[in-house]
């Protein structure tokens, strides 16, 4: 039998407060090519649709381009691997340090 995931959905505050840990996580860069990323930008939830939870493990920050490029383009599946092995990467890096 799968486990249920459960799904975080945070508003106003909690969100916001979110989404400026992980870009004080990725220095305010896209964690994909490193460009510049103005602060108050939305991260991206992977995995995205049905199953993004706004959690710290589950969001990375991207650029407009990536995030284009991770949506609208042949590199989708790519990007998406990017995005997968670099929070893959963030938690690994949590759990060592505790």
């Amino acid at each position: 039998m799968i486990p249920k995931t459960k799904i975080i959905t945070l508003t106003g505050k909690s969100l916001r407060k979110l989404n400026e840990s992980i870009a004080e996580r990725e220095n305010n860069c896209c964690a994909l090519c490193k460009e510049y990323v103005e602060p108050g930008t939305k991260a991206h939830h992977e995995p995205q649709g049905a199953l993004k939870s706004d959690e710290y493990r589950k969001m990375i920050l991207l650029c407009t381009k990536c995030h284009y490029k991770r949506h609208h383009t042949a590199e989708c599946k790519k990007i998406k691997e990017k995005c997968i092995a670099y929070l893959a990467n963030i938690i690994k890096s949590d759990w060592r340090s505790k």
